[in-house]
């Protein structure tokens, strides 16, 4: 179970980080949006892998972790696909 968990996970993450230049403008704000999406959602993974102790592998919860950082650019960028929408 958990690896088919990490795996959507982390689909997730690629497909932002894939679909994120599509939609944003200029270099600086694409490489800022990455950065804070990765650093944030590590984060995220280390400190859940910290707290859940022996109940999870800890690869399996920073993944996790990883991907539910990413779910809210994903459905901003799900959005902005379905109205293709430009750059901003």
């Amino acid at each position: 179970m958990f690896a088919a968990v990490t795996t959507v996970a982390l689909l997730i993450v690629a497909w932002v980080h894939v679909t994120l230049p599509r939609y944003t403008a200029g270099l600086r704000k694409r490489v800022i949006a990455h950065a804070v999406l990765l650093l944030v959602g590590l984060a995220f993974g280390v400190m859940s892998a910290m707290l859940a102790g022996p109940a999870a592998p800890p690869w399996a919860v920073i993944a996790t972790g990883m991907g539910v950082v990413h779910l809210p650019a994903l459905c901003v960028l799900v959005l902005k696909r379905l109205r293709h929408s430009g750059q901003s």
